[in-house]
């Protein structure tokens, strides 16, 4: 099973291996705020000379600027550095721009959180979809990149605006996921909706919108919306498992590589383009209640309750969604409260996290493809005297093991590989990080490339022989290769590892009925 489709939002995840924490481990009584600038300083340099961190990070306690630093490069071409003025996409951190400017109209009276959607657009396919579940993200309306999957196939080279989009969702006719307010699903295509709302009810595009009642008060003076056919910040990225080197997403061949490129102009789940500088403008002003009221904030601030009156949290966290942004609470006294987005394009990674008990503010941006939720805990940790958690600094052999099979081949990458493997202090392996190096082989159009698939999945059987998914995902790629008793064998071999493996049963029973 391919584990490693692209993802718009990022959720929190730690790796193990090597832990910064061992070398940031204080006690709570001898922390001072210059001892603990000065272990955010440490752990940042340490992201970044491992090639962790490329980019801004800005913190801020009480109203005070505690620590604002910029690492590597704007442009890696040209070598220019980043800065506190660098332009960055906000990617999904635009999500509470759009909501404050929802929740803004409905300060003024405009319309109602618990208005029907259809009330402002008749042919709107879902009656019973209010305002306030685009807001939380409890529509139950198809995700975006689905509903749109067909018509991108069949356009490859085109933009698609926030209309087409609706026009889509209009003529299909989809059915809906869930029935509104049951159960949360993450969907850029409730803030496309929110960000035509806007559109409809102020009688003004969403840009201007933004301009007039958000960035102007706030202060921004480097902020807009990006529109279509407007270029986008640079961004970089290693386009699959076996290349080692960063490339500009923009020169990708989008015909090769996933760029977000049909998508990627959309109004409203994303393109706010803006500063750290600026975004820490935005922070002060909205905790000063310039943009929307404390009421309303405090209103968009809390965790969402589902129609069967549950409080919803992501598996075992404290964490759930409010009215534009991630909410959640630490498990320990003294209980803190915090507010957070995060963003994710291809190639971009940004978040602004604010701990509403302690009033303390973290902003980051970064155009690589870095974890920027790890910096976020971390740093967050660090501020209030506790150690962050084990972020690893290792190397992946995967990658390099992957450069080396297509360099030259099954026995020149093996033997490279066994080399290294036991360097456990400067290398790691990963089991997912080898299954999406099996399937950016297995899609690519040379068939060379496509054997090659087979010996990593293979490979990463012997490595990991107690998972699953790596018997589905070998089983899958000889299937593909026609050769169907081994898929079926490596199938029934995943189910008996894995009994929970639905998909698996699904493709073994497929097999058989063709067998037969």
């Amino acid at each position: 099973m391919d584990q490693h489709e692209p993802q718009i939002h990022s959720q929190i995840a730690f790796d193990s291996g090597i832990a910064y924490s061992k070398l940031c481990r204080f006690s709570q009584e001898t922390a001072t705020p210059s001892s603990r600038i000065a272990r955010i300083d440490s752990l940042l340099s340490t992201l970044a000379s491992h090639g962790l961190l490329n980019g801004s990070v800005f913190v801020a306690e009480q109203g005070k600027v505690l620590y604002s630093k910029s690492f590597g490069y704007a442009d890696k071409a040209r070598r220019v550095p980043h800065t506190d003025t660098t332009r960055f996409n906000l990617a999904s951190l635009s999500k509470p721009f759009t909501a404050l400017a929802t929740l803004q109209l409905v300060q003024k009276g405009k319309l109602k959180l618990d208005d029907p959607v259809v009330k402002y657009f008749t042919d709107f396919p879902h009656p019973t979809i209010t305002v306030r579940h685009l807001l939380n993200q409890t529509s139950g309306l198809p995700v975006l990149e689905r509903l749109m999957d067909a018509y991108v196939n069949a356009h490859p080279d085109e933009v698609l605006s926030n209309q087409q989009v609706y026009a889509s969702l209009v003529i299909l006719k989809s059915p809906l996921l869930f029935q509104p307010g049951d159960t949360w699903r993450y969907n850029n295509l409730n803030y496309v909706l929110l960000a035509m709302l806007v559109e409809k009810v102020s009688r003004m595009s969403f840009a201007t919108y933004a301009q007039r009642n958000l960035f102007r008060p706030a202060g921004m003076p480097n902020t807009y919306i990006r529109l279509a056919g407007m270029p986008n910040t640079t961004r970089y990225i290693r386009p699959n498992q076996y290349t080692l080197h960063y490339h500009n997403v923009d020169l990708l061949d989008r015909k090769q590589e996933y760029t977000y490129y049909q998508l990627g102009s959309l109004i409203g789940p994303n393109n706010v383009i803006s500063t750290i500088q600026d975004l820490w403008k935005f922070d002060q002003a909205l905790m000063a209640g310039k943009l929307v009221s404390p009421a309303l904030l405090e209103m968009a601030s809390k965790p969402l309750t589902l129609n069967n009156g549950q409080v919803f949290r992501m598996g075992s966290s404290t964490r759930s969604y409010g009215l534009g942004w991630s909410v959640y609470h630490s498990k320990t006294e003294p209980i803190n409260h915090f507010i957070f987005h995060d963003g994710h394009i291809v190639g971009l990674t940004t978040f602004l996290h604010h701990n509403l008990t302690k009033n303390q503010t973290i902003i980051f941006c970064d155009n690589t493809d870095n974890n920027p939720l790890q910096v976020m805990v971390a740093v967050s940790n660090i501020l209030n005297n506790t150690a962050p958690p084990p972020i690893r600094l290792t190397e992946s052999l995967v990658r390099l093991y992957g450069e080396a099979l297509v360099a030259g081949g099954p026995d020149y990458a093996i033997t490279r590989f066994n080399e290294l493997k036991t360097d456990s202090t400067q290398y790691h392996v990963d089991e997912l990080e080898m299954n999406r190096l099996g399937y950016d082989l297995l899609r690519a159009s040379s068939p060379q490339y496509k054997a090659y698939a087979l010996e990593v999945f293979k490979i990463n059987t012997l490595l990991f022989p107690k998972s699953g998914n790596t018997y589905d995902s070998y089983a899958h790629a000889l299937a593909k290769s026609g050769r169907k008793e081994e898929a079926i064998a490596m199938y029934r071999h995943s189910i008996r590892v894995w009994p929970g493996n639905e998909e698996g049963k699904k493709a073994l029973r497929e097999l058989l009925e063709r067998k037969e």
